[in-house]
């Protein structure tokens, strides 16, 4: 027999098996209407608001960084300055301000910052926000002050402002359960020098040619309605050396030198989250490589439910104890329908398994969806593929036949964090742009980028600018109402909430705008 005969002798025993076991009662069917998102209207002139429209745009959008950015900048007062007082134009917020706006109009370098919002164009937006603003400052002066301040400094005080936002009134109407956060590893940029010490490398091919590079453990919150906003950042980091490689002029050994890795840094991530989100009321969604004893514990440790992918080449005892449950526990199955895919759940619980030198001993639960469907290839005039393929995941409630498919499709939504990363670094925001090579600078952009995405995730799915948000898309949608920002002034829009903003300010609040599910 051939390759092929064989694969489909296989799909043809495994469906004729299927439908025994459905036919026999030991697995129960559901058919479920796949979802599919609406395209977006084509409308002729949706990309030439009128008058009318352009002002109305402004003025909403306008109004709505009143309400969330002068809570925020008011906060940086709490960071030491390290320049001469005497000395300075612009003020820490101000600068900071500057920053924030560069990521929220997409400007794709600190010159294009220069060239886009650096002029007198966006000072009546700046002098609404800051009062007494009178010039925009340049992006240079910003990376210096970055380089000065500790860049953990400035992400306490955007943990502080995520705090607020998950404990409002707007949070808790749209996610009133619990909070699902994702955890992933990501490159942010690469060179064929080492610029820092600090960078991570690796050798990319002959002995001696070594690629350097940042690399970022991420976390984000996704929401019931679909939003993603990212948490908190850990830099893989290793050791400073003075500039220096590993080595005798260092003082380091090149065997005593051992680069930072993606456990380490979640080890010191989790620390972190603990804190602002604390214990018992989150749900971690983590890939394969978190699939290990010591993760599973700390998450039981902190009281944290769980959804880690589980590959076939990890924990081969549970896998084999698994495969063995499968051939008595005929009753922990499922097949249902989703769209043109079929699906079969199997899972198992109370898998035991030890690890460790201490012989810590952990009871699991593991669940797996195979997945089965048809590629017609209707445009290449291909013939007719069969395509199976399998998910597995270990997860911390037990599982049954009535929560399989809620936690499984719980346990898929990891993928928010991967189309997080698609548009932060292809939709505007330049994630794998490093801004400057200094390492403390960088450090200080990424995290005003992630005010910028976290501000414009909420204005884009606010009720007020849906309606605009809708036609256009997010990207279409930033390019468009900085377009017009950039052509009117700002203060005509704002002069009956002038001294309310200003209360604000002073009470050090900051308001959420209502948002659309």
């Amino acid at each position: 027999m051939s390759v092929k005969e064989k694969t489909q002798a296989k799909q043809d025993a495994r469906a004729e098996k299927q439908t025994d076991d459905i036919l026999s009662g030991m697995v129960k069917v559901g058919h479920y209407k796949d979802k599919k998102r609406p395209s977006q209207p084509n409308r002729k002139g949706g990309s030439a608001p009128s008058e009318e429209k352009r002002n109305e745009l402004a003025s909403k959008y306008i109004r709505l960084l009143n309400m969330i950015l002068p809570g925020i900048l008011v906060k940086f007062k709490d960071i030491p300055d390290p320049r001469r007082t005497r000395r300075v134009r612009y003020t820490l917020p101000m600068l900071m301000l500057f920053g924030i706006i560069m990521f929220l109009n997409h400007s794709a370098s600190r010159r294009a910052a220069n060239r886009e919002i650096a002029d007198d164009r966006l000072l009546s937006l700046a002098d609404e926000l800051i009062p007494g603003m009178m010039a925009m400052p340049h992006a240079d002066t910003l990376a210096r002050i970055l380089a000065g301040i500790d860049a953990d400094n400035i992400e306490e005080h955007y943990a502080d402002c995520l705090k607020l936002f998950i404990n409002s009134k707007e949070f808790r109407e749209l996610n009133p359960g619990r909070l699902v956060v994702a955890c992933d590893g990501t490159q942010k940029f690469a060179r064929a020098y080492e610029w820092d010490s600090r960078a991570l490398n690796q050798n990319v091919g002959a002995e001696g040619k070594e690629r350097h590079y940042v690399y970022l453990l991420e976390s984000v919150l996704i929401m019931e309605n679909g939003m993603v906003l990212p948490l908190l950042t850990e830099f893989l980091e290793n050791e400073d050396c003075g500039g220096q490689a590993p080595g005798a002029s260092s003082g380091m050994s090149t065997e005593a030198f051992k680069q930072d890795c993606e456990t380490k840094a979640f080890y010191r991530l989790t620390e972190r989250l603990v804190k602002l989100l604390g214990k018992g009321v989150v749900t971690m969604l983590l890939d394969g490589i978190y699939a290990c004893g010591p993760i599973v514990s700390l998450c039981n440790q902190y009281g944290w439910e769980f959804m880690i992918t589980l590959k076939r080449s990890c924990l081969t005892t549970v896998w084999d104890d698994f495969n063995g449950l499968r051939k008595i526990e005929s009753d922990n199955a499922l097949a249902t329908a989703a769209g043109s895919r079929n699906q079969l759940y199997q899972w198992s619980n109370g898998i035991e398994y030890i690890y460790g030198a201490n012989r810590k001993k952990l009871m699991l639960n593991v669940v797996t969806c195979e997945e089965t469907w048809t590629e017609a290839h209707p445009r290449s005039g291909g013939i007719p593929e069969e395509k199976i393929t399998e998910y597995a995941w270990l997860s911390s409630s037990p599982i049954n036949i009535k929560n399989v498919e809620r936690l499984c499709s719980l346990g898929r939504s990891r993928w928010y964090i991967e189309i997080g990363f698609l548009v932060e670094k292809h939709n505007g925001y330049n994630y794998s742009h490093c801004y400057s090579y200094d390492w403390n600078t960088m450090k200080g952009f990424h995290v005003l980028m992630k005010y910028g995405i976290f501000i414009n995730t909420l204005l884009m799915r606010s009720q007020s600018l849906c309606d605009f948000v809708i036609p256009c898309g997010n990207m279409g949608f930033i390019m468009k109402v900085w377009e017009v920002l950039r052509k009117c002034d700002c203060h005509e829009f704002l002069k009956p909430d002038r001294q309310s903003a200003i209360n604000r300010r002073q009470q050090h609040r900051i308001a959420f705008p209502a948002l659309s599910s």
